[in-house]
């Protein structure tokens, strides 16, 4: 392969990272630029985090509740 062959196959390369990077950091369309403005990354995080506490209360109920079943001393 040649010196041009490589620069044009770089090119094509470096744009599509370009093109992925933008659509993950910058805003959707129908993003208004104001204080409450997320990219689709922050949105993401966000949405992942409201699911990390959702389910550790899930498991925190569930944990609870096996105590309470498995307690010594308790007539069941």
């Amino acid at each position: 392969m040649g010196k041009s062959e490589n620069l044009v196959i770089g090119l094509i390369v470096g744009a599509a990272v370009g093109a992925i990077a933008a659509y993950i950091f910058g805003p959707s369309r129908a993003t208004t630029f104001d204080a409450k403005y997320q990219s689709r990354w922050d949105q993401a995080l966000a949405e992942g985090k409201e699911a990390e506490l959702k389910k550790k209360a899930e498991l925190e109920a569930e944990l609870a509740e096996t105590k309470r079943r498995n307690t010594p001393g308790q007539g069941t």
